[in-house]
């Protein structure tokens, strides 16, 4: 009998190796796959929100040409803090009344610039062109919504033709009003032209003055003089019935000392607001100070942007401050889309100082 011997080409299965290898694989093309499906929905959410915010805006536009609104009736939408998620839309929904509803982005999805509500006229148009910014936390970035001073509304785009228009300078026209003062001609007066023979006529008599009456002067009735109250106790005569004490009266007590309060520290920015540009070399970067006043003890300066923003770099000349001092606070925007608009930077100090500080920072292309 032979034995049962088994070659190596007779072998099936995989090797320890090959398993593990392919295990790998499968996780990393599986993580992969569900990053990417996470980003897609986080783009798809924020393309969708800001799309619909636009399509809000363009209805309230419409309305405000459709009814002709007059001051007062306007339509308009207005955002609130950065970080929030809520939006306002005042126009006539079809009830044939103006009235406001609240609509809300959705979850993961904020506005990242300032309040502002933007009213448009019965012409559309705007009082300026505004940058709205929508903001998803997942992608980490923005996507702007512009509104032009026409009322034009475009979604997404970097450049945009309201900011690349120079302002127009309109001359003065001066000397084209006459403003001399006419003299009138004399009028001579009969009454004074002399006879035309010579002779001598009767002799005006001039009307004499009235001599004014004088006003009698009131004669001023006689006040009594007051007799001082005796506060003392004891026995005394006088004459006229009136008394004299000699006793100890009561003693006028002495105020307490009210303690002076201490300083409270007081903090301010200076300036409050920047004009920053995105192309403009000279205007990339700006900078304020922070100044804190009466201040004690070692404090921590910090700044950031409203709702967790990123569309700006941040930087602090002192980020630690022991008393009384200044920071400077150094500004600097970004290349892109979703970095335009108007933002608030709070700047603050740990333990506090006064309020927190806020700094408006408005970037263009």
């Amino acid at each position: 009998m032979k034995p049962n011997h088994r070659t190596t080409s007779q072998q099936r299965g995989f090797t320890m190796t090959q398993m593990v290898i392919t295990l790998a694989v499968i996780a990393i093309v599986s993580v992969a796959g569900v990053l990417g499906i996470k980003n897609a929905r986080a783009e798809f959410r924020l393309q969708n929100n800001a799309r619909l915010f636009a399509s809000y805006v363009e209805k309230a536009r419409a309305d405000a040409i459709r009814r002709h609104a007059a001051t007062g009736q306007e339509s308009s939408i207005e955002t609130f803090n950065a970080g929030t998620t809520s939006y306002a839309i005042t126009m006539d929904f079809g009830s044939g009344i103006l009235e406001t509803r609240t609509f809300n982005l959705d979850s993961g999805v904020s506005f990242s610039t300032a309040p502002k509500k933007v009213t448009f006229d019965w012409r559309g148009r705007i009082a300026e062109a505004w940058v709205f910014q929508i903001r998803s936390e997942y992608l980490n970035r923005s996507l702007p919504v512009d509104v032009s001073g026409s009322g034009d509304i475009t979604v997404g785009e970097q450049h945009f033709p309201d900011q690349l228009i120079p302002p127009v300078e309109i001359a003065e026209v001066t000397g084209d009003v006459d403003n001399s003062t006419a003299t009138p001609t004399p009028t001579p007066d009969p009454a004074a032209t002399p006879p035309l023979d010579g002779g001598g006529g009767a002799e005006a008599t001039p009307t004499p003055t009235p001599t004014p009456t004088p006003t009698p002067t009131p004669t001023p009735t006689a006040t009594p003089t007051p007799t001082p109250a005796n506060n003392g106790n004891g026995n005394g005569g006088g004459n006229n019935g009136s008394n004299s004490g000699n006793g100890n009266g009561n003693p006028t007590p002495t105020p307490t000392p009210t303690p002076t309060p201490a300083a409270q520290c007081v903090a301010s920015i200076s300036p409050s607001s920047l004009s920053l540009s995105q192309s403009d070399s000279t205007k990339k970067t700006g900078s304020a100070v922070f100044t804190m006043i009466n201040a004690t003890g070692t404090r921590t300066i910090s700044a950031a942007i409203a709702g967790n923003g990123n569309s700006l770099v941040l930087g602090l000349s002192l980020v630690r401050i022991d008393g009384s001092g200044s920071s400077v606070i150094t500004v600097t925007t970004k290349n892109g889309a979703g970095n335009r608009g108007t933002f608030t930077v709070n700047v603050s100090a740990d333990p506090s100082c006064g309020s927190t500080q806020q700094l408006t920072v408005s970037v263009s292309n």
